[in-house]
């Protein structure tokens, strides 16, 4: 045995575990065991070192030469347990669960402690190599060496067999210090006396701190303080497999607008620091940022959880002009005993349900969960939708009061369920779609079934005029809709003057140049545009003023307040928006007629168009043309 390296690898041990400190550790098991295991190779380097002094400075003869056994203990017990420890944290890092339990601890631990009682009752012995150096031999040596050994082979077994379960970095960052630590063992015990096994421990912590366990890697690098989402899921990973009850408490950040000025994004960010440091501070958990606007935090109990909700609510009122904060609390593993299922519906309530909420405190219960899983499922269909061009294409009949006629109809899609006949609420597929990015897609695979039903059925025939398709706000500012849009109308020999474009969501494009160039495009092409829904979400005076339609549609909801008999006062309402649109030169259209008395009294109030249930609902293409061959009038119920 030699001083020199053991001195070395100890000055790595205490530069790397003075690093590791100076940041928490990571609230995850595999993080401790790697914690656990430099304390022991700095233990095991001191220990060397000690061994060393016996022996150079002890005399056989001297009155403390009973030193010299114990150093040796100590060195071959502590080298034992350096080798254990690194089967732990294999195990960890390979298990589908990521926690260890006392009994498999216990019973991994078991050839340490046989290895050092035997060492202990039958002594080591101690030679002295060509060079010099002391050895440690005989057969309780060769008995904690083949410890070692097991120990060391086990661990390298196991991540060769499970490298699945870990990344792909990772495998190969330990797979590295296991097969170095087994060349250098191999080494030190051939050629006795070249104590290399501190050097091979030294390497194994190096490699792995550098790779995988700077606690610097599990925070998040734009907010100080606040643990990023890889952590997060380690932790929820470990936390589900001791299978104990805990929450998972979610602050949401909802800004004002959709879009964030930099001033915004400073105060959330600064607010997040706050909220991390009260959970870090009163509750005792780290907070990671889950999404961009949601902060997370894994709390043990209700009366903690209660505690974190008081002094958040109370933050809320003193804190953050433009934002506001919604708490919500999930239960596990009661709701979601798989970290998917869990990571699933943290999303889903930071990224849309929390958005639809005005309570400030949400719990989310069965009733959440369920319709995540309805959400999920419908975004199941429509991505296969898209992928089979599976889409329907129905036609609701508008009827022109000039003539009578039905000279145009509303081009609707429909989504079936597989294996079913019944059809998916455009209102649930459609926000879905657009979140998914994949609304493009269903627009454009809805304007070629028009164009192609258009061309095949030759519409004209029966005194079609337009057929009125919808145009998403997305579309709308897209640069190349109207170069796609055209050029389908060009492909089925559409004339541009028989589709008329409807407008929807106008105060959600956030890009009025492409809108007003796609817009200027289209009518310059022969097509007529017009706004959609009229009266609700998105659409009003102000959109008009800012872009020349030709038609509004007056949303449903606003009509039957309008005609709300019981509320005769918002008659009013219904007569100034017709008295607007009509000075302001446009045709108006209302949809939602359901009875013969709503006809009639939109028609005396100057309504040009009316669409709705009374006439006829949507229909597919076969209906819409025998429809269109049995035209009733004006007045006529439709079937």
């Amino acid at each position: 045995m030699e001083i020199r390296t053991p001195i070395i690898a100890i000055l790595v041990s205490i530069i790397l575990l003075v690093i590791y400190l100076r940041r928490n550790v990571p609230q995850l098991i595999s993080a401790r065991v790697f914690f656990v295991f430099l304390v022991s190779v700095f233990f095991n380097n001191l220990c060397e070192i000690l061994e060393c002094a016996a022996f150079l400075f002890i005399k056989e003869n001297d009155s403390a030469a009973a030193l010299r056994g114990v150093a040796q203990i100590l060195y071959v017990g502590s080298l034992l347990f350096c080798a254990f420890i690194m089967c732990i944290y294999v195990y960890t890092k390979t298990t589908l669960k990521r926690t260890v339990s006392n009994r498999m601890v216990v019973i991994t631990g078991l050839p340490v402690a046989f290895a050092v009682v035997t060492a202990t009752i039958m002594g080591l012995k101690v030679g002295i190599n060509a060079y010099g150096y002391y050895y440690n031999y005989g057969p309780a040596a060769q008995i904690c060496y083949l410890v070692g050994f097991v120990y060391i082979f086990l661990s390298l077994m196991r991540i060769i067999y499970f490298k699945e379960r870990i990344p792909k970095e990772s495998f190969y960052s330990i797979l590295t210090g296991l097969v170095i630590w087994t060349v250098l063992s191999l080494y030190q015990f051939i050629d006795r006396g070249m104590q290399v096994s501190a050097i091979a421990m030294m390497m194994m912590a190096l490699i792995l701190f550098l790779s995988m366990e700077n606690p610097r890697e599990y925070y998040e690098r734009s907010i100080e303080g606040i643990r990023n989402r890889d952590a997060f899921e380690m932790a929820l990973l470990e936390k589900l497999g001791l299978k104990r009850d805990f929450f998972i408490v979610s602050i949401i950040f909802t800004g004002k607008t959709a879009v964030m000025s930099n001033s915004e994004r400073s105060e959330m960010t600064e607010l997040m620091k706050i909220v991390g440091k009260i959970s870090e501070t009163y509750v005792g958990a780290p907070a990671y940022l889950f999404n961009w606007n949601t902060l997370c935090s894994i709390i043990k109990t209700p009366e903690r959880v209660e505690t974190f909700m008081n002094i958040v609510n109370n933050l809320k009122d003193n804190e953050g002009k433009n934002y506001r904060l919604t708490f919500a609390v999930l239960e596990l593993p009661k709701y979601a005993s798989e970290p998917e299922k869990a990571l699933q519906i943290l999303a889903y309530v930071s990224g849309e349900y929390a958005f639809t909420q005005s309570s400030p405190n949400l719990v989310i219960d069965q009733t959440v969960v369920d319709k995540m899983t309805y959400r999920n499922s419908i975004e199941d269909v429509v991505r296969t939708a898209v992928k089979e061009r599976s889409f329907d294409v129905y036609y609701q009949p508008i009827l022109s009061v000039a003539d009578g006629s039905f000279c145009s109809a509303e081009a609707l899609v429909r989504l079936r369920r597989p294996d079913t006949e019944n059809y998916i609420s455009p209102e649930d597929f459609i926000p879905i779609a657009e979140k998914c990015g994949l609304i493009q897609e269903i627009d454009d695979l809805v304007f070629e079934k028009v164009c192609s039903f258009i061309a095949k059925e030759n519409l004209s025939s029966y005194g079609i005029k337009t057929i009125e398709v919808n145009l998403s706000g997305n579309e709308a500012v897209d640069e190349q809709t109207h170069i796609r849009l055209i050029n389908k109308m060009n492909k089925y020999h559409i004339p541009p003057k028989f589709i008329n474009f409807e407008i929807t969501e106008t105060s959600y494009i956030n890009n009025d140049e492409v809108f007003k160039e796609n817009v200027t495009r289209l009518r310059e092409s022969g097509s007529t545009i017009s706004m959609d829904d009229f009266g609700s979400g998105y659409s009003n005076l102000l959109e008009i003023l800012k872009m020349d339609y030709a038609l509004v549609k007056m949303d449903k909801e606003f009509v039957w307040s309008c005609l709300d008999k019981d509320k005769p006062e918002n008659m009013r309402m219904l007569d100034y928006t017709i008295k607007f649109l009509k000075d302001f030169g446009l045709h108006i259209l209302a949809e939602g007629v359901e009875t013969l008395d709503q006809a009639q009294i939109l028609i005396d109030k100057g309504v040009e168009y009316l669409q709705g249930f009374y006439y006829s609902r949507p229909i597919p293409e076969e209906e819409y043309i025998d429809f269109l061959k049995t035209q009733k009038g004006m007045f006529a119920k439709g079937d």
